[in-house]
């Protein structure tokens, strides 16, 4: 058994030759595979029965449309062994098209973590992330209430960046692409709205998500 658990939810829309690409790629990585069925309008309840699966001591995901490039979950596990004090890690991305050409310039991040680029930029802390799993286990009860956006809540919700942490407990970015993210019609981030960025900001006691933007701003150490 590996160190990781890896879930991934399959949904029938997905090209299967897709999947059978990620699914080489995860063989390759030291990761214990877990392919479970979507649910369709339902990101959230999918992604918590996903993080429930296994007991392995760190957990992540991975979406079968995209790849994930040689060496990056190992690279990721050997940050956080190196980093004791880090919540997760995550590695950047490049968006490229059905055929995998690219098309925009990677999303890594040379500076690492900041506070204010995580709320202000859907990229940032958006590429492939590495959890520890004592963290993201007693947040899946908010998650559940956060919908499409819950991934972006489970990330607030462990490093609290409105509250100004200390940056010993910022996670830590390995400023290489690690995932390829494959962009067509079928994505479910182009159905995000501000209404579902509102809902998750209430779950994290926001009025809105530029309520927490806010908070953010006043409370980042310059």
């Amino acid at each position: 058994m590996h160190l990781i658990d890896c879930h991934i939810l399959t949904l029938p829309r997905f090209d299967p030759s897709w999947v059978e690409e990620l699914r080489g790629d995860l063989s390759a990585e030291p990761v214990n595979q877990h392919w479970i069925p979507g649910i369709d309008g339902d990101l959230a309840a999918a992604r918590v029965a996903g993080f429930s699966q296994g007991s392995a001591p760190f957990v992540t995901s991975a979406d079968p449309d995209d790849r994930i490039l040689p060496g990056t979950f190992a690279a990721l596990l050997k940050v956080l062994q190196d980093n004791p004090d880090a919540p997760f890690a995550w590695a950047g991305e490049q968006m490229v098209r059905k055929d995998l050409s690219h098309f925009k310039a990677p999303h890594v991040w040379p500076g690492g973590y900041h506070p204010v680029s995580h709320v202000k930029r859907g990229t940032h802390v958006h590429g492939v992330k590495l959890y520890r799993r004592a963290l993201v286990m007693p947040l899946l009860g908010d998650m559940l209430q956060a919908g499409p956006c819950c991934e972006f809540l489970l990330d607030l919700a462990i490093i609290k960046p409105y509250t100004n942490p200390p940056r010993s407990s910022y996670p830590v970015h390995l400023p290489t692409v690690g995932r390829l993210w494959r962009l067509h019609g079928e994505n479910g981030s182009w159905k995000i709205g501000v209404d579902d960025f509102d809902r998750m900001a209430c779950v994290l006691g926001f009025p809105s998500i530029q309520a927490l933007r806010n908070a953010v701003l006043r409370n980042t150490s310059p």
